[in-house]
């Protein structure tokens, strides 16, 4: 048995610091809460265009859908294969998500990695360790289902397998654990969140849909998943749950909506969220411009302040924001700070 020190899943003393699996524009780990939703199974391009619709409307930022489907009978569904991989990936481009879906033999990764972002591995394949290790090197990032028997220490070791492979960037799914519960469905082992989160850098997500046994039980775990500090959620999400193909528990297109307003999660507040962090990021550009302004002041034996060019910036931007219907004040108040810090930067490098 490996030392816990040589194990990548695993955090030490001084090692690694959490991790954020970046998919598409969508960071697990970092973003407040981020929603993957869809469908449990794909069954027709009507059927995944308006679960698509619905679930960029209400501000997911991942759509599901599983082409390849796993039954306990052989009567069950078993997904549209690489047709339905097709239409996912249409759909998502359509409203603009990036895309999930599941596998469940090693032959699947390949079509999978050509059409959607991330790789989803099912519970029932968590010690598949042939497909986790061609999953890994499949270049999408992965999903990574907890068995409903697998303990944690057999989960993080299933996500071994695709760090193994030079892979980083594995996403850990609490979906439900078997024990004496007599709804049919799996329990919600909501305290693995936070053991996994202290045991390990990997983000852990949840799953509510498969351990409710019953939609009106999606929305209370998936509330209790936000309380404890999941670093998301997935949810299915079907046009018509009550003639789906799979899974009845399936959130409709109206209780997905007003969940993901409990949640506090909807489309404005996520695009105001990208925006802000848009803000940032043009900051630290900023910052970097400045710094290399800074250098050619120095090596010419300018001054860093420089009090003629700052009022004509400040007139540019008071005219701007006054285009732009935002009072100048405001906006001149804050550029006042930005300069304070492009000077206290540009000094620091001085000394």
């Amino acid at each position: 048995m490996q030392r816990n020190e040589e194990r990548k899943a695993v955090r030490v003393d001084g090692g690694v610091d959490r991790s954020v699996v970046e998919v598409a524009g969508a960071r697990f780990g970092h973003d407040p809460f981020p929603v993957i939703a869809g469908p449990c199974a794909i069954e027709s391009e009507a059927q995944i265009r308006i679960a698509a619709e619905a679930v960029a409307e209400a501000g997911g930022v991942m759509l599901r859908g599983n082409a390849f489907k796993p039954g306990s009978s052989p009567y069950d569904f078993r997904g549209l294969g690489v047709d339905g991989l097709v239409l996912l990936e249409r759909a998502g481009k359509d409203v603009g998500l990036p895309t999930v879906s599941q596998v469940l033999e090693p032959a699947d990764v390949e079509a999978a990695a050509e059409r959607v972002d991330m790789i989803e591995i099912h519970s029932g394949s968590m010690q598949n360790f042939e497909l986790l290790k061609v999953a890994g090197r499949s270049g999408r990032p992965i999903l990574l289902r907890r068995a409903a028997s697998a303990t944690v220490d057999e989960w993080l070791w299933a996500a071994e397998y695709v760090l193994a492979e030079g892979n980083p960037d594995v996403v850990m799914v609490e979906r439900g654990i078997r024990t004496f519960g007599g709804n049919g469905a799996d329990t919600l082992d909501i305290s693995s969140i936070p053991e996994v989160k202290e045991l390990s850098h990997l983000p852990v997500i949840v799953d509510p849909s498969h351990a409710a046994g019953g939609s009106a039980k999606v929305g209370p775990l998936a509330l209790a998943a936000q309380g404890v500090g999941a670093d998301g959620i997935v949810l299915e999400v079907h046009p018509d749950p009550a003639n789906a193909k799979s899974n009845p528990s399936q959130l409709s297109i109206e209780e997905w909506a007003a969940l993901m307003f409990r949640l506090g999660v909807n489309r404005m507040r996520a695009h105001i969220d990208l925006v802000d962090r848009e803000i940032v990021r043009l900051l630290a550009k900023r910052q970097e411009m400045s710094l290399e302004i800074g250098r050619v002041k120095a090596e010419r034996g300018l001054p860093v302040f420089a009090p003629e060019r700052e009022r004509e910036l400040m007139e540019v931007i008071r005219k701007e924001a006054e285009l732009c219907g935002i009072r100048p004040d405001h906006v001149e108040a804050l550029f006042h700070l930005v300069l304070a810090e492009s000077r206290s930067v540009q000094e620091v490098r001085r000394d």
